[in-house]
Protein backbone atom coordinates (compact mmCIF):
# COMPACT_ATOMS: atom_id res chain seq x y z
CA UNK A 1 0.00 0.00 0.00
CA UNK A 2 1.22 3.42 -0.69
CA UNK A 3 1.81 5.81 1.99
CA UNK A 4 -0.48 8.69 2.43
CA UNK A 5 0.53 12.22 1.79
CA UNK A 6 1.87 14.32 4.35
CA UNK A 7 1.70 18.12 3.15
CA UNK A 8 1.51 20.72 6.09
CA UNK A 9 -0.21 23.28 4.47
CA UNK A 10 -2.42 21.64 1.64
CA UNK A 11 -5.38 19.35 2.44
CA UNK A 12 -6.44 16.78 0.36
CA UNK A 13 -10.55 15.73 0.20
CA UNK A 14 -12.15 12.83 -1.20
CA UNK A 15 -15.78 11.56 -1.48
CA UNK A 16 -15.92 7.89 -0.52
CA UNK A 17 -18.87 5.32 -0.86
CA UNK A 18 -20.17 2.31 0.60
CA UNK A 19 -22.45 0.51 -1.82
CA UNK A 20 -25.45 -1.37 -0.40
CA UNK A 21 -23.52 -5.04 -0.63
CA UNK A 22 -20.68 -2.87 1.34
CA UNK A 23 -18.01 -2.59 -1.27
CA UNK A 24 -16.21 1.15 -0.61
CA UNK A 25 -15.10 3.16 -3.77
CA UNK A 26 -13.53 6.54 -4.19
CA UNK A 27 -15.89 8.51 -6.33
CA UNK A 28 -13.85 11.54 -6.69
CA UNK A 29 -11.02 12.97 -4.74
CA UNK A 30 -8.06 15.60 -5.08
CA UNK A 31 -5.03 13.11 -4.75
CA UNK A 32 -2.52 12.64 -6.74
CA UNK A 33 -3.52 9.28 -9.23
CA UNK A 34 -5.13 5.55 -7.81
CA UNK A 35 -2.09 4.48 -5.52
CA UNK A 36 -2.89 7.69 -3.50
CA UNK A 37 -6.69 6.85 -3.54
CA UNK A 38 -5.91 3.54 -2.62
CA UNK A 39 -3.94 3.90 0.12
CA UNK A 40 -6.40 6.49 1.63
CA UNK A 41 -9.58 4.29 1.27
CA UNK A 42 -7.24 1.32 2.88
CA UNK A 43 -7.07 4.19 5.99
CA UNK A 44 -10.41 5.33 6.06
CA UNK A 45 -12.50 2.09 5.50
CA UNK A 46 -13.07 1.52 9.19
CA UNK A 47 -14.57 4.81 9.49
CA UNK A 48 -17.46 4.76 6.33
CA UNK A 49 -20.36 2.28 7.96
CA UNK A 50 -23.65 4.02 8.10
CA UNK A 51 -24.50 6.28 10.96
CA UNK A 52 -28.47 6.74 12.45
CA UNK A 53 -27.32 10.37 12.43
CA UNK A 54 -26.75 12.30 9.01
CA UNK A 55 -23.68 13.78 9.05
CA UNK A 56 -22.11 12.51 11.47
CA UNK A 57 -18.50 13.87 12.30
CA UNK A 58 -15.26 11.99 12.81
CA UNK A 59 -11.84 12.98 13.41
CA UNK A 60 -9.32 10.41 13.20
CA UNK A 61 -5.53 10.34 13.13
CA UNK A 62 -3.66 7.02 11.46
CA UNK A 63 0.00 5.92 12.06
CA UNK A 64 2.53 7.77 10.21
CA UNK A 65 1.51 11.81 11.20
CA UNK A 66 -1.70 11.72 8.88
CA UNK A 67 -5.65 12.57 9.92
CA UNK A 68 -8.56 12.77 8.06
CA UNK A 69 -11.85 14.39 9.10
CA UNK A 70 -15.05 12.49 7.86
CA UNK A 71 -18.60 13.14 7.19
CA UNK A 72 -20.76 10.94 6.64
CA UNK A 73 -24.06 11.01 5.13
CA UNK A 74 -26.83 9.02 3.35
CA UNK A 75 -29.94 9.39 1.16
CA UNK A 76 -33.35 7.47 2.12
CA UNK A 77 -33.98 6.94 -1.84
CA UNK A 78 -30.81 4.59 -1.54
CA UNK A 79 -30.86 2.32 0.88
CA UNK A 80 -27.37 0.79 2.55
CA UNK A 81 -25.95 3.94 0.61
CA UNK A 82 -23.02 5.76 2.55
CA UNK A 83 -21.44 8.44 1.48
CA UNK A 84 -18.52 10.23 3.20
CA UNK A 85 -17.08 13.22 2.63
CA UNK A 86 -13.07 13.30 3.51
CA UNK A 87 -10.34 16.09 4.47
CA UNK A 88 -7.10 14.39 4.69
CA UNK A 89 -3.61 15.68 5.23
CA UNK A 90 -0.78 15.95 8.10
CA UNK A 91 -2.34 15.94 11.55
CA UNK A 92 -0.12 18.92 12.45
CA UNK A 93 -2.14 20.71 10.04
CA UNK A 94 -5.88 18.64 9.74
CA UNK A 95 -6.19 19.01 13.67
CA UNK A 96 -9.10 18.78 16.33
CA UNK A 97 -9.66 22.06 16.21
CA UNK A 98 -9.67 22.05 12.21
CA UNK A 99 -12.48 18.89 12.20
CA UNK A 100 -14.42 20.30 14.42
CA UNK A 101 -14.47 23.37 12.83
CA UNK A 102 -15.52 21.94 9.74
CA UNK A 103 -18.86 20.90 11.22
CA UNK A 104 -21.01 23.34 9.30
CA UNK A 105 -18.39 23.90 6.36
CA UNK A 106 -20.07 24.56 3.15
CA UNK A 107 -17.55 23.86 0.62
CA UNK A 108 -18.32 20.03 0.73
CA UNK A 109 -20.16 19.03 -3.04
CA UNK A 110 -23.27 18.12 -3.09
CA UNK A 111 -23.16 15.94 -6.15
CA UNK A 112 -20.03 14.29 -7.14
CA UNK A 113 -18.43 16.17 -10.20
CA UNK A 114 -18.15 14.61 -13.37
CA UNK A 115 -14.92 14.57 -13.89
CA UNK A 116 -14.18 12.89 -10.44
CA UNK A 117 -11.97 15.92 -9.37
CA UNK A 118 -12.05 17.90 -6.66
CA UNK A 119 -9.90 20.59 -6.04
CA UNK A 120 -7.07 20.57 -3.20
CA UNK A 121 -7.41 23.04 -0.04
CA UNK A 122 -5.74 25.09 2.63
CA UNK A 123 -5.84 24.88 6.32
CA UNK A 124 -7.17 28.47 6.16
CA UNK A 125 -10.04 27.43 3.63
CA UNK A 126 -11.89 25.51 6.08
CA UNK A 127 -11.40 27.73 9.35
CA UNK A 128 -14.50 29.05 10.76
CA UNK A 129 -13.33 32.77 12.81
CA UNK A 130 -16.48 32.10 14.23
CA UNK A 131 -16.40 28.60 15.43
CA UNK A 132 -14.41 29.25 18.80
CA UNK A 133 -17.50 31.72 20.50
CA UNK A 134 -19.99 29.70 19.05
CA UNK A 135 -19.06 26.46 20.72
CA UNK A 136 -18.41 28.11 23.91
CA UNK A 137 -21.52 30.09 24.08
CA UNK A 138 -23.15 26.42 23.50
CA UNK A 139 -20.90 24.44 25.43
CA UNK A 140 -21.51 27.03 28.65
CA UNK A 141 -25.40 26.96 28.33
CA UNK A 142 -24.87 22.51 29.42
CA UNK A 143 -22.18 23.73 32.03
CA UNK A 144 -23.44 20.94 34.10
CA UNK A 145 -23.12 18.31 31.56
CA UNK A 146 -19.45 19.88 30.51
CA UNK A 147 -18.20 19.53 33.71
CA UNK A 148 -19.39 16.02 34.08
CA UNK A 149 -17.55 14.86 31.14
CA UNK A 150 -14.61 16.59 31.78
CA UNK A 151 -14.58 14.97 35.50
CA UNK A 152 -14.47 11.27 33.87
CA UNK A 153 -11.87 12.67 31.60
CA UNK A 154 -9.53 13.03 34.33
CA UNK A 155 -10.04 10.36 35.82
CA UNK A 156 -9.43 8.32 33.06
CA UNK A 157 -6.30 10.36 31.29
CA UNK A 158 -5.69 7.87 28.35
CA UNK A 159 -8.86 5.54 28.56
CA UNK A 160 -11.42 5.41 25.22
CA UNK A 161 -14.64 7.02 26.69
CA UNK A 162 -17.87 6.46 25.16
CA UNK A 163 -20.95 8.97 26.10
CA UNK A 164 -24.25 8.54 26.12
CA UNK A 165 -26.92 11.23 27.16
CA UNK A 166 -25.32 14.01 25.37
CA UNK A 167 -27.75 16.29 22.98
CA UNK A 168 -26.77 15.86 19.33
CA UNK A 169 -26.61 19.65 18.77
CA UNK A 170 -24.15 19.87 21.71
CA UNK A 171 -21.43 17.44 21.03
CA UNK A 172 -19.18 19.33 18.73
CA UNK A 173 -19.39 22.06 21.53
CA UNK A 174 -19.10 19.79 24.53
CA UNK A 175 -15.47 18.63 22.44
CA UNK A 176 -14.41 21.60 21.41
CA UNK A 177 -14.56 22.69 25.31
CA UNK A 178 -13.24 19.83 26.47
CA UNK A 179 -10.16 20.19 24.59
CA UNK A 180 -9.70 23.77 25.09
CA UNK A 181 -10.05 23.15 28.94
CA UNK A 182 -7.78 19.99 29.24
CA UNK A 183 -5.55 19.63 26.20
CA UNK A 184 -2.73 21.14 28.66
CA UNK A 185 -4.78 18.51 31.61
CA UNK A 186 -4.38 15.29 29.67
CA UNK A 187 -1.36 15.42 27.31
CA UNK A 188 -1.69 11.79 26.25
CA UNK A 189 -5.47 12.28 24.30
CA UNK A 190 -5.11 12.76 20.57
CA UNK A 191 -8.74 13.97 20.70
CA UNK A 192 -9.99 11.69 18.28
CA UNK A 193 -14.16 11.32 17.94
CA UNK A 194 -16.75 10.47 16.78
CA UNK A 195 -20.26 12.44 17.37
CA UNK A 196 -22.24 9.11 16.38
CA UNK A 197 -21.16 6.11 16.96
CA UNK A 198 -21.12 3.82 14.04
CA UNK A 199 -16.77 3.34 13.47
CA UNK A 200 -16.55 0.25 15.24
CA UNK A 201 -13.37 -1.12 16.37
CA UNK A 202 -11.83 2.58 15.69
CA UNK A 203 -9.83 3.23 18.47
CA UNK A 204 -11.26 6.76 19.20
CA UNK A 205 -10.99 8.67 22.26
CA UNK A 206 -14.20 10.10 22.50
CA UNK A 207 -17.71 8.30 21.41
CA UNK A 208 -20.94 9.11 21.39
CA UNK A 209 -23.67 7.16 21.35
CA UNK A 210 -27.79 8.36 20.80
CA UNK A 211 -28.44 5.02 23.52
CA UNK A 212 -26.67 2.86 25.72
CA UNK A 213 -24.49 0.34 23.48
CA UNK A 214 -25.22 -3.59 23.56
CA UNK A 215 -21.63 -4.13 23.63
CA UNK A 216 -18.44 -1.80 23.36
CA UNK A 217 -16.44 -2.43 20.20
CA UNK A 218 -13.05 -1.20 22.13
CA UNK A 219 -12.49 -3.75 24.94
CA UNK A 220 -10.61 -0.78 26.90
CA UNK A 221 -13.73 1.94 26.26
CA UNK A 222 -15.95 3.03 29.48
CA UNK A 223 -19.05 4.39 28.57
CA UNK A 224 -20.48 6.72 30.47
CA UNK A 225 -24.37 7.54 30.66
CA UNK A 226 -24.52 10.77 31.84
CA UNK A 227 -29.07 10.56 32.40
CA UNK A 228 -27.80 8.17 34.84
CA UNK A 229 -26.08 10.82 37.06
CA UNK A 230 -23.00 8.36 36.97
CA UNK A 231 -20.40 10.90 38.97
CA UNK A 232 -16.10 10.83 38.69
CA UNK A 233 -14.33 10.82 42.07
CA UNK A 234 -15.09 13.66 44.28
CA UNK A 235 -12.10 15.11 43.57
CA UNK A 236 -11.85 14.85 40.28
CA UNK A 237 -15.33 16.37 40.39
CA UNK A 238 -14.12 19.39 41.70
CA UNK A 239 -11.16 19.75 39.08
CA UNK A 240 -13.62 19.36 36.36
CA UNK A 241 -16.29 22.20 38.07
CA UNK A 242 -12.95 24.78 38.92
CA UNK A 243 -11.62 24.08 35.53
CA UNK A 244 -15.28 25.03 33.31
CA UNK A 245 -16.04 28.11 36.21
CA UNK A 246 -12.48 29.02 34.61
CA UNK A 247 -13.28 28.48 31.18
CA UNK A 248 -16.29 30.89 31.82
CA UNK A 249 -14.63 33.61 33.97
CA UNK A 250 -11.41 33.83 33.52
CA UNK A 251 -10.39 33.19 36.84
CA UNK A 252 -10.63 30.66 39.70
CA UNK A 253 -14.15 29.71 41.37
CA UNK A 254 -14.50 31.98 45.03
CA UNK A 255 -12.08 30.14 47.65
CA UNK A 256 -9.75 29.19 45.80
CA UNK A 257 -7.65 32.45 45.90
CA UNK A 258 -4.54 33.42 43.82
CA UNK A 259 -4.20 29.14 43.11
CA UNK A 260 -3.08 28.86 39.27
CA UNK A 261 -4.70 25.37 39.47
CA UNK A 262 -7.41 23.09 40.26
CA UNK A 263 -7.17 21.71 44.08
CA UNK A 264 -4.96 18.90 44.91
CA UNK A 265 -6.38 15.95 46.61
CA UNK A 266 -6.47 15.80 49.98
CA UNK A 267 -2.87 15.47 51.95
CA UNK A 268 -2.92 12.20 54.78
CA UNK A 269 -3.64 14.73 57.69
CA UNK A 270 -0.32 14.82 59.85
CA UNK A 271 0.54 13.56 63.45
CA UNK A 272 -0.85 16.88 65.47
CA UNK A 273 -0.21 15.55 68.81
CA UNK A 274 2.48 17.69 69.56
CA UNK A 275 1.06 20.57 67.18
CA UNK A 276 -0.34 23.99 69.06
CA UNK A 277 -4.01 23.78 67.93
CA UNK A 278 -4.44 26.15 65.01
CA UNK A 279 -7.26 28.31 64.80
CA UNK A 280 -9.87 26.64 63.17
CA UNK A 281 -10.10 27.93 58.74
CA UNK A 282 -12.97 30.43 58.07
CA UNK A 283 -14.79 31.05 54.86
CA UNK A 284 -14.57 34.57 53.19
CA UNK A 285 -18.03 33.63 51.61
CA UNK A 286 -20.86 35.85 53.22
CA UNK A 287 -24.16 34.33 54.29
CA UNK A 288 -25.95 35.70 51.23
CA UNK A 289 -23.65 33.60 49.17
CA UNK A 290 -24.11 30.53 51.11
CA UNK A 291 -27.65 30.78 50.88
CA UNK A 292 -27.52 31.05 47.15
CA UNK A 293 -25.73 27.91 46.92
CA UNK A 294 -27.79 25.40 49.16
CA UNK A 295 -30.52 27.28 47.15
CA UNK A 296 -29.17 25.55 44.28
CA UNK A 297 -29.38 22.31 45.44
CA UNK A 298 -32.92 23.04 46.52
CA UNK A 299 -34.03 24.10 43.40
CA UNK A 300 -32.34 21.01 41.50
CA UNK A 301 -34.74 20.15 38.58
CA UNK A 302 -33.23 16.40 37.88
CA UNK A 303 -30.21 14.08 40.01
CA UNK A 304 -27.49 16.02 37.76
CA UNK A 305 -28.54 19.01 39.36
CA UNK A 306 -28.52 17.81 42.14
CA UNK A 307 -24.94 16.03 42.01
CA UNK A 308 -23.72 19.52 40.19
CA UNK A 309 -25.28 22.15 42.98
CA UNK A 310 -23.66 19.25 45.68
CA UNK A 311 -20.00 19.22 44.15
CA UNK A 312 -20.27 23.38 43.98
CA UNK A 313 -20.76 23.16 48.04
CA UNK A 314 -18.18 20.53 48.02
CA UNK A 315 -15.68 22.77 46.71
CA UNK A 316 -16.75 25.46 48.36
CA UNK A 317 -15.51 24.17 51.89
CA UNK A 318 -12.98 22.35 50.61
CA UNK A 319 -10.96 24.56 52.87
CA UNK A 320 -13.15 25.45 54.95
CA UNK A 321 -13.22 24.49 58.91
CA UNK A 322 -15.91 26.70 60.23
CA UNK A 323 -19.26 25.57 59.07
CA UNK A 324 -21.64 27.52 60.83
CA UNK A 325 -23.37 29.73 58.12
CA UNK A 326 -23.32 26.56 55.88
CA UNK A 327 -25.34 24.55 58.26
CA UNK A 328 -27.70 27.32 59.00
CA UNK A 329 -28.40 27.63 55.70
CA UNK A 330 -28.81 23.91 55.11
CA UNK A 331 -31.21 23.75 57.65
CA UNK A 332 -33.17 26.64 56.41
CA UNK A 333 -33.98 24.69 53.25
CA UNK A 334 -34.64 22.17 55.03
CA UNK A 335 -31.50 20.35 54.02
CA UNK A 336 -32.78 20.19 50.71
CA UNK A 337 -34.49 17.25 51.30
CA UNK A 338 -37.51 17.88 49.35
CA UNK A 339 -35.25 18.18 46.35
CA UNK A 340 -33.41 14.84 46.77
CA UNK A 341 -36.08 12.43 47.52
CA UNK A 342 -38.10 14.49 44.27
CA UNK A 343 -34.76 14.51 41.95
CA UNK A 344 -32.37 11.37 42.94
CA UNK A 345 -33.20 7.93 42.44
CA UNK A 346 -33.73 5.70 45.91
CA UNK A 347 -30.58 3.87 45.35
CA UNK A 348 -28.51 6.92 45.38
CA UNK A 349 -30.21 8.90 48.13
CA UNK A 350 -28.07 7.73 51.36
CA UNK A 351 -25.05 8.40 49.37
CA UNK A 352 -26.28 12.36 48.60
CA UNK A 353 -27.21 12.90 52.33
CA UNK A 354 -23.88 11.26 53.26
CA UNK A 355 -22.38 13.71 50.72
CA UNK A 356 -24.74 16.74 52.47
CA UNK A 357 -23.76 15.72 56.31
CA UNK A 358 -20.38 16.04 55.58
CA UNK A 359 -20.63 19.61 53.30
CA UNK A 360 -22.58 20.47 56.85
CA UNK A 361 -20.26 19.16 59.49
CA UNK A 362 -16.86 18.20 58.16
CA UNK A 363 -13.83 19.95 58.24
CA UNK A 364 -10.43 19.83 56.51
CA UNK A 365 -9.38 17.30 58.87
CA UNK A 366 -10.68 14.91 61.55
CA UNK A 367 -9.12 16.82 63.91
CA UNK A 368 -10.34 19.99 63.30
CA UNK A 369 -14.16 19.70 63.03
CA UNK A 370 -15.38 22.72 65.32
CA UNK A 371 -17.42 22.74 69.14
CA UNK A 372 -20.31 24.14 67.15
CA UNK A 373 -20.14 21.52 64.72
CA UNK A 374 -20.25 19.02 67.18
CA UNK A 375 -22.84 20.87 69.08
CA UNK A 376 -25.38 21.17 66.63
CA UNK A 377 -24.84 17.76 64.98
CA UNK A 378 -26.32 16.08 68.66
CA UNK A 379 -28.93 18.94 68.74
CA UNK A 380 -29.95 17.76 65.09
CA UNK A 381 -29.63 14.00 65.90
CA UNK A 382 -32.12 15.16 68.95
CA UNK A 383 -34.65 16.90 67.38
CA UNK A 384 -34.80 17.08 63.89
CA UNK A 385 -37.61 15.79 62.06
CA UNK A 386 -35.74 15.51 58.24
CA UNK A 387 -35.38 11.75 59.02
CA UNK A 388 -32.89 11.27 55.91
CA UNK A 389 -30.43 13.68 57.24
CA UNK A 390 -30.61 11.98 60.68
CA UNK A 391 -29.93 8.92 59.86
CA UNK A 392 -27.46 9.80 57.90
CA UNK A 393 -25.31 11.62 60.60
CA UNK A 394 -25.91 8.18 62.67
CA UNK A 395 -23.91 6.47 59.48
CA UNK A 396 -21.03 9.33 60.22
CA UNK A 397 -20.38 8.60 63.29
CA UNK A 398 -17.88 5.89 63.60
CA UNK A 399 -17.09 7.33 66.65
CA UNK A 400 -20.03 6.56 68.81
CA UNK A 401 -20.25 10.42 69.89
CA UNK A 402 -23.83 10.47 69.26
CA UNK A 403 -24.80 6.59 70.75
CA UNK A 404 -26.43 7.99 73.62
CA UNK A 405 -28.54 10.70 71.89
CA UNK A 406 -29.40 8.56 68.79
CA UNK A 407 -30.57 5.87 71.50
CA UNK A 408 -32.82 8.10 73.03
CA UNK A 409 -34.63 8.80 70.05
CA UNK A 410 -35.14 5.91 68.93
CA UNK A 411 -36.54 4.65 72.20
CA UNK A 412 -38.96 8.15 72.06
CA UNK A 413 -39.72 6.95 68.49
CA UNK A 414 -40.64 3.06 69.72
CA UNK A 415 -42.65 4.73 72.40
CA UNK A 416 -45.35 6.88 70.21
CA UNK A 417 -45.57 4.41 67.88
CA UNK A 418 -46.30 1.42 69.99
CA UNK A 419 -48.43 3.78 72.96
CA UNK A 420 -51.57 2.31 73.29
CA UNK A 421 -52.68 6.00 74.57
CA UNK A 422 -52.58 6.75 70.25
CA UNK A 423 -55.27 4.65 69.49
CA UNK A 424 -58.62 6.07 68.91
CA UNK A 425 -61.27 6.07 71.02
CA UNK A 426 -63.23 2.21 71.87
CA UNK A 427 -66.37 2.02 71.61
CA UNK A 428 -67.13 2.30 75.54
CA UNK A 429 -65.65 6.10 74.96
CA UNK A 430 -67.81 6.53 71.71
CA UNK A 431 -70.95 6.29 73.64
CA UNK A 432 -70.00 7.78 76.58
CA UNK A 433 -68.21 10.60 75.50
CA UNK A 434 -65.60 9.99 77.76
CA UNK A 435 -62.28 7.46 78.61
CA UNK A 436 -61.77 7.54 82.87
CA UNK A 437 -59.60 6.11 84.68
CA UNK A 438 -59.18 2.29 83.92
CA UNK A 439 -60.82 0.47 87.25
CA UNK A 440 -63.88 3.26 86.92
CA UNK A 441 -64.11 2.05 83.49
CA UNK A 442 -64.09 -1.23 84.34
CA UNK A 443 -66.67 -0.68 86.97
CA UNK A 444 -69.16 0.92 84.99
CA UNK A 445 -68.72 -1.90 82.38
CA UNK A 446 -69.50 -4.74 85.22
CA UNK A 447 -72.36 -3.06 86.21
CA UNK A 448 -74.25 -2.36 82.90
CA UNK A 449 -73.57 -6.00 82.08
CA UNK A 450 -75.53 -7.13 85.70
CA UNK A 451 -78.12 -4.75 85.12
CA UNK A 452 -78.79 -5.96 81.71
CA UNK A 453 -79.11 -9.66 82.98
CA UNK A 454 -81.43 -8.73 85.79
CA UNK A 455 -83.77 -7.13 83.24
CA UNK A 456 -83.44 -9.90 81.28
CA UNK A 457 -84.51 -12.37 83.60
CA UNK A 458 -87.28 -10.09 84.75
CA UNK A 459 -88.67 -9.89 80.96
CA UNK A 460 -88.38 -13.99 80.82
CA UNK A 461 -90.63 -14.05 83.91
CA UNK A 462 -93.24 -11.85 82.57
CA UNK A 463 -93.53 -13.06 79.35
CA UNK A 464 -93.93 -16.45 81.22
Amino acid sequence: MASTERVTTVVAQALFQVAADGAASVVASSLDGASAEEAWLGFVRPHLRFAETNGALTYVVFPGGSAAVLRRTWDLQRPGVVETHALMGADDAVTAKLALSTEDWKGRPVQPPADGRLPALGAGDLWDPDAAERFRARALAQADLLAHSLAWLLQSPATPIGFVGCPAADRTAILWALREIAANELPKRTWTFATHAGAAGSGLDIVFFDSPPQRVATAEMIVIDLDRGQGASPQNEYRANALVYRYEYGVDPPGVGGASAVPAPPATVPDVAAMVPASPARSTLTFARWTQLVRGLSDARDARAVDGALVELEFAVANVDDRDDVRKALENEGWAATAIRRRVPAELREAIFDRVVQVAFGATGPSRVTASAREDKRRLAETSHVTDIVRAVARADAGGELADVLAKRWLTEQATAGSPERAGPGRFTRITGHAGPVRVRRFVLATVLLLAVVLGVFARGVLW
